[in-house]
């Protein structure tokens, strides 16, 4: 029950239903999911050790609220690993059909929210990841998933980027693996993911000084 509890909190975190600073209280998780007090309290204590929530001492948890600081850093690890991904694909031009497939999800997804292509976006870009066959590499990209969740879930909700916009460069992205052109394709996803953490920074900030 605590895992399932857990689950529907994330997804709610993840589609920006719970935003940013929302406050959740044992008491009223515990009577919305029909549950004991400990078991609301054990889920909240699981979304805190993976980040998702913040708490400090006898305080009520609430939903991560990234900062400008936190969104350049992510987006910056983001790119080490996925520009060499880029790098070392390009070489042998390869462009993952796992990543085509997810694009087309994108495109299809043109008149929907664009909170709903969030996650097809996350598998665009984790495709690049898996395409190297490392599970060391996979795995430590794992670590970062709820932090890129988390971003692109502002980023969308705050509609900073066209859907159109992202799948033209994702094609964009593949097409340049496809031909080889390794220098190109980095660059190419470095202004991708430069303009859109900067963009989510620039709103944070405008945020908080609203």
């Amino acid at each position: 029950m605590v895992q399932a509890i857990v689950n529907d909190l994330r997804d709610r975190i993840f589609t920006a239903e719970l935003s940013p600073g929302t406050s959740l209280r044992e008491v009223e998780l515990a009577a919305h999911y029909e549950v004991a007090r400990p078991t609301a309290k054990a889920a909240l204590e699981n979304l805190v050790a993976t980040g998702l929530l913040t708490r400090n001492a006898h305080q009520t948890a609430r939903v991560r609220r990234l900062t400008s600081e936190d969104v350049i850093d992510i987006y910056r690890t983001r790119a080490i690993l996925e520009t060499e991904a880029v790098r070392i694909l390009a070489a042998t031009c390869h462009a993952p059909s796992a990543a085509s497939v997810a694009n087309d999800e994108i495109t299809a997804l043109q008149d929907a929210t664009p909170i709903q292509i969030v996650e097809p976006d996350i598998q665009f870009h984790r495709a690049l990841i898996d395409a190297l066959d490392s599970p060391r590499v996979r795995t430590f990209y794992e670590q970062l998933t709820d932090d890129i969740r988390l971003c692109m879930a502002q980023v969308q909700d705050a509609i900073l980027l066209s859907t159109e916009r992202i799948a033209t460069e994702h094609r964009r992205l593949l097409d340049l693996i496809a031909a080889g052109d390794a220098d190109s394709a980095v660059e190419h996803l470095e202004r991708h993911l430069d303009n859109a953490g900067h963009r989510l920074a620039e709103h944070l900030v405008r945020d908080v000084l609203e």
